[in-house]
């Protein structure tokens, strides 16, 4: 007998590569440059340029143009969730980011330089800030107010590790060098919104929301109170809030009228608008207005600095009244809903805010009438990746509150720009499943828990999967075509489902595996928060095994079929509980027997949990050493073609392990700080979602499988993988502003790989030979900058000279599969001889990477070519195999000539 079991794998250090000697290797942004949510929003009072926005998953960003090119500014840290943030109003180079949104963070940061540097400003165990206020005159003096959960978690009851230390209302008279708790006492009270009284900033006001203590018949409701502090936050009381509902207060938010004296404060929550008069002592609801509501997501509103009168309402729209609270009107927003969640209005301009939706962040200079796009900004919040067989392989990937997208690999012209990827028509969280047999076929998760199916070639959409009464689905229902029969498509609802029609057809294959039984609630009782019912969130056909299927549920359990659904066993791992579920269940590309599985929770941070089973799921195996022990994984997958070679996805970055995650270490490279939501392994290409940072791509991971353990040559040359002639840029019109938002387009050439255990200053030279043993051409590490006439156009429109690296560690060469340039004079348009280059062609113009040779050597053709490398006293070689892009038809005579 088996005996179902977890252990852990040992944690002692092995011979795995280091990846921080990997600097050759870095990381492709694809796009696409559709914003996600915005978390804070901050600008500099008086200046029409400068603002600032953080993000749930994406860092923090600052622009100097009003919103015309968005940077990333927090990309060194390694933390991506922020909450709350300002700027001082004395000192604008003084920049607070508040740490931990959706995940945990870490504490305070603050910048003083604008945000070019940062440095922690202490409160690292305050997991979730939702408050700053600077002092308007001294930027040291800050009140912070913060929670142990994140805003889209308040609903649930508090966790254990939520420890009634890390929450409150905090004080620094230093600028974070030290910090005093001046508001706290309660151990389910946590602020959820902080704002002070522009006529006298030591009058401040917080929102506390206690949480529900607990579930079942003892549960308490959550609930919300306003609380006052008179002396710049030293010390805290309650209102008397009289006039607000006295129950279910659930979360609200606050703000005082400028102009009143402190009088008029305004406040939104889930029963209403309200208003007071008295400084908080009474309060009357102004508007019976039913789109004017909070709830856990919107509860936010904000006063016009100028204007006591004016006073904006965040919902789907973002409301605005000029008559004190009395009427509304929807004064921002789409009919999709924008989704409107936090804005800063310039005190000495009103017409100047910028407001912080769902798509982005946007600005306005004219009170509204116009705003900025959120088109620039590569902060999308993605789940599930996915790519075809296309070539040029497209990555198709749901984007929270905005849809879904199917974005180019690589691009024609030079860059992926808007036109290289269009929407798949799914809904904002969904799996999506291109057609491996018909590539004009994309399924996609839809609403209510549908499939639907988008024909590339018409435009055409066509629901033809409904779920009804019968099926459940969970938040996200997995899609996933079989592996070793392409023809045949899986659906996860409580039931595994088939079809092997398109779709016109499907077939249960699975009893119910989440065990559910419904209860019966007493006539007349309704509970308003039920959890939902559970349901399938991982599907994993084996690919090497026709008849295997493993599922994992939303309730942690876990099953195996291993005969294409006539039986299941229940494999799941023991000791799991809530809030976690199986996120993914990833079946081996090299054995049957073997899967790995992720265990974590959707709304919330929760430790590492990574499990592997070489048995079938009679017994699992924990595997977590090398991730941070705060540090969720989300997601694991295994190397296609080297066995025990397997990538994970955590929240903040991605890892990997060669010894069959005995031992991880990080992979991200040059990847900023981001949840990385799934993985998918194309040929060679490694491509991620990311919540908060869009998708992106590690070109070429082939020297990744052929690492040994120590890397113990002191110089190695890696075989190329097989290298694509492809017209890199096609683009022949005028080009593109340099401040056109772009993805990358992989290197333009064939990429050789090489390992120097040391360096010295000996020259490294690369020697490109063909099949006959002819040279073709030759770089060196030692490559002096060619001499070129001045050009007519700025000098960041080029690509730096072609020198061949020599790091310690990894290095990359990229060779343009061309022969060496002619020798050439500067002429004109028109012939003439000048004394300058003269760049009059559009071909090739991508900022940074425009060749200054105008006058390029010919292209190589298809065939067998061979990579000397010399350095160190050794002599070593390569095979290189190049192919013609799968698209052209040409014979290979076409191509000499």
């Amino acid at each position: 007998m088996v005996l179902l079991g977890i252990v852990f794998a040992p944690a002692s250090k092995g011979q795995e590569p280091d990846t921080g000697r990997l600097p050759g290797l870095q990381w492709r942004l694809i796009g696409p440059f559709r914003a996600g949510r915005v978390t804070a929003v901050a600008g500099v009072v008086g200046d029409p340029s400068t603002y600032y926005f953080g993000t749930p998953g994406g860092g923090a960003w600052k622009t100097s143009d009003g919103g015309q090119v968005w940077k990333p500014i927090f990309d060194k840290e390694r933390v991506a969730s922020i909450g709350a943030l300002a700027v001082a109003p004395s000192d604008p180079r003084v920049v607070y980011l508040g740490t931990g949104e959706q995940t945990r963070g870490h504490g305070l940061y603050r910048s003083s330089d604008g945000g070019a540097t940062w440095r922690s400003a202490g409160l690292e165990d305050l997991l979730f800030i939702q408050g700053i206020v600077v002092d308007p005159h001294d930027p040291n003096v800050v009140i912070v107010g913060g929670n142990s959960l994140g805003i889209g978690m308040l609903w649930r009851p508090l966790p254990r590790w939520a420890d009634t230390a890390n929450r409150g209302i905090f004080k620094t008279t230093d600028g974070g060098a030290s910090w005093q708790k001046v508001f706290g006492d309660h151990s389910s009270a946590g602020v959820v919104d902080m704002c002070s009284d522009p006529s006298d900033p030591r009058v401040l006001y917080a929102v506390v929301y206690h949480t529900s203590s607990a579930s079942g018949e003892s549960k308490t409701e959550a609930t919300s109170e306003i609380v006052k502090s008179s002396d710049e936050g030293s010390t805290w009381a309650p209102l008397q809030n009289k006039g607000l509902p006295e129950k279910a207060r659930k979360r609200m938010g606050v703000t005082v009228a400028a102009g009143t004296g402190g009088r008029r404060l305004y406040a939104i929550l889930d029963q209403g608008f309200f208003r007071s008069d008295d400084g908080g002592a009474n309060w009357q609801q102004s508007t019976k207005d039913p789109r004017v509501v909070g709830n856990e997501y919107f509860s936010r509103v904000f006063a016009d600095p100028n204007r006591p009168d004016v006073v904006y309402v965040s919902q789907t729209s973002m409301y605005r009244s000029v008559d004190g609270g009395k009427t509304f009107e929807a004064f921002a927003g789409a009919p999709s809903g924008d989704d409107f969640h936090v804005a800063w209005i310039d005190p000495r301009d009103s017409q100047r805010m910028i407001f912080g939706v769902d798509q982005g962040a946007i600005i306005s200079v004219n009170g509204g009438n116009t705003w900025s796009s959120w088109y620039n900004q590569p902060t999308g919040q993605f789940y599930h990746v996915s790519t075809d067989n296309l070539f040029p392989y497209r990555v198709y990937a749901a984007q929270q509150d905005s849809g879904t997208a199917g974005v180019a690999s690589r691009s024609d012209y030079g860059e992926i720009l808007a036109q290289d990827w269009y929407s798949a028509g799914g809904f904002e969280y969904a799996f999506i499943a291109p057609d491996p047999v018909h590539p004009s076929l994309v399924y996609s998760g839809g609403w209510y828990g549908s499939v639907v199916r988008l024909d590339k070639t018409t435009g055409q959409i066509a629901t033809v999967f409904e779920r009804g009464q019968k099926y459940r689905v969970p938040h996200m229902a997995p899609l996933v075509f079989s592996p070793q029969t392409p023809s045949v498509l899986y659906l996860g609802t409580q039931f595994v489902l088939k079809t092997s029609d398109g779709a016109m057809n499907w077939q249960e294959i699975s009893p119910d595996l989440t065990g559910y039984v419904e209860k019966e609630e007493p006539e007349g009782k309704v509970e308003l928060d039920k959890p939902r019912p559970p349901g399938i969130t991982s599907l994993a056909p084996s690919p090497v095994k026709n008849s295997e299927i493993w599922a994992g549920t939303s309730n942690r359990l876990v099953y195996i079929t291993r005969d294409a659904g006539a039986t299941w066993k229940n494999v799941s791992p023991p000791g799991l509980a809530e809030p976690v579920e199986i996120l993914y269940v990833e079946a081996s590309h090299h054995d049957p027997a073997t899967a790995y599985l992720t265990v974590g929770a959707t709304r919330e941070s929760t430790p590492p949990y990574v499990a592997r089973t070489h048995d079938y799921g009679a017994t699992w195996e924990k595997v977590v050493n090398g991730f941070p022990d705060d540090e969720m994984v989300r997601v694991v997958r295994e190397d296609p073609k080297r066995k025990g070679l397997l990538y994970a996805g955590t929240d903040t970055g991605v890892f990997i392990s060669w010894d069959d995650g005995d031992h991880w270490q990080s992979l991200s490279l040059n990847l900023p700080a981001t949840p990385v939501t799934d993985l998918d392994v194309h040929g060679n290409d490694l491509v991620i979602s990311t919540f908060g940072r869009g998708l992106w791509i590690l070109d070429n991971i082939s020297p990744l499988r052929d690492i040994k353990a120590g890397l113990s040559a002191d110089v190695r040359l890696f075989p190329p993988a097989t290298s694509m002639l492809v017209r890199w840029d096609n683009y022949q019109d005028t080009t593109y502003p340099v401040e056109t938002p772009a993805g990358q387009n992989p290197a333009d050439g064939a990429l050789i790989d090489y390992f120097l255990k040391t360096t010295t200053n000996e020259e490294l030279t690369l020697t490109i030979y063909d099949e006959k043993g002819s040279r073709i051409a030759g770089f060196t590490s030692n490559a002096n900058a060619d001499d070129f006439a001045p050009a007519n156009v700025p000098d960041y429109w080029f690509a730096s000279p072609t020198k061949v690296p020599k790091l310690s560690g990894m290095n990359r060469f990229v060779w343009e599969m061309r022969y060496p340039p002619p020798a050439s004079l500067p002429y004109s348009y028109y012939g003439e001889l000048l004394e300058y280059t003269e760049y009059t062609l559009a071909d090739h113009a991508i900022p940074g990477l425009t060749p200054r040779q105008m006058l390029r050597g010919p292209r190589i053709a298809p065939g067998k070519y061979s990579v000397e490398l010399r350095y160190g006293g050794q002599t070593l070689r390569q095979p290189l195999t190049v192919e013609l892009d799968p698209r052209v038809h040409a014979s290979f005579q076409d191509l000499v000539q």
